[in-house]
């Protein structure tokens, strides 16, 4: 009776894997990062504000508990946020956790593509993953900019540590902007990845075809502008390429290649910003009315 019992457990496991991942798309060369030994944080460094990244980070997520790792997510949102984000994931009423996360100020009013329509997508898609495997986390570890910018990065790479994985099989996914995964000093201070043993980090650069993604800059304000590391070969194909020599800049220990160009991710709050003209051009340019 046990064993029939142990048996129907594993295909019932094995139904709800099957179930979670029938809306992935394995990233090509991604096993290299589950067979390395003694590997627990995985750093992906993007530009933020594209359709893109988001959507090739879900399917690393999904291709890492279809192999058996207890995974933590970490997203570059700032801990304050950290109650809404687990209403998110885990309340009966995703439609009003949803609201009450977009009223938040970090997706209300910033408009650096950190608040887009694709990184709420993929909030979502992380709570219906973790519907299937319940021991999957998704925590903010963003620190405001109090006291400057490497005291952020010192922040954010304490939060990081605070995940500290504790068995073989413990993996924290990082998405966060590529300067914050890079292996070597910027700007004159250490960035958050430096601050993580090193025998025990991966750092990606995610790689694209040009395009653009809804970002905001001192010269152009906010919205769709061109932007991204384009790869250093345009015919690459999607997946994962662990040769350091392959990222368009910085020291990292591979690239993460899209093989498509980006696309622009509107924010997803759908208000006004507190950079006025910035909204406005947005909206102008996609033709959508503005909100009153």
């Amino acid at each position: 009776m046990r064993m029939a019992l142990q048996f129907l457990l594993t295909i019932g496991m094995a139904i709800n894997a099957a179930g979670a991942s029938t809306s992935c798309s394995p990233l090509p060369g991604a096993d290299q990062i589950w067979a390395r030994a003694g590997l627990h944080w995985v750093f992906i460094g993007e530009y933020h504000g594209s359709n893109e990244t988001p959507a090739a980070f879900h399917d690393l997520v999904c291709d890492a508990l279809a192999h058996g790792k207890h995974v933590t997510v970490a997203l570059e949102r700032t801990t304050d946020e950290q109650a809404a984000i687990d209403k998110v994931i885990t309340s009966r009423d995703p439609d009003a956790a949803k609201e009450s996360l977009l009223r938040l100020h970090g997706w209300k009013e910033v408009m650096d593509g950190r608040a887009s329509e694709a990184m709420l997508r993929l909030l979502l898609s992380l709570r219906e993953l973790h519907s299937h495997h319940h021991d999957l986390k998704v925590v903010a570890f963003d620190a405001p900019y109090i006291g400057g910018a490497g005291e952020r990065e010192k922040a954010m790479a304490e939060a990081l540590l605070a995940l500290r994985p504790t068995m073989p099989n413990d993996l924290v996914l990082i998405l966060t902007g590529n300067l914050h995964a890079m292996q070597a000093t910027k700007r004159g201070y250490d960035l958050a990845a430096m601050y993580l043993p090193r025998q025990e980090i991966l750092s990606l650069e995610v790689t694209d075809r040009g395009g653009e993604t809804w970002s905001q800059s001192l010269e152009d304000g906010c919205g769709p502008q061109k932007g991204g590391a384009e790869d250093k070969d345009v015919n690459r194909p999607r997946g994962i390429f662990l040769d350091p020599s392959l990222a368009p800049f910085g020291k990292v220990d591979g690239i993460l290649s899209l093989g498509v160009p980006l696309t622009p991710s509107a924010p997803a709050a759908g208000e006004p910003s507190t950079i006025p003209a910035c909204r406005t051009k947005f909206l102008s340019q996609h033709q959508i009315p503005e909100q009153k």
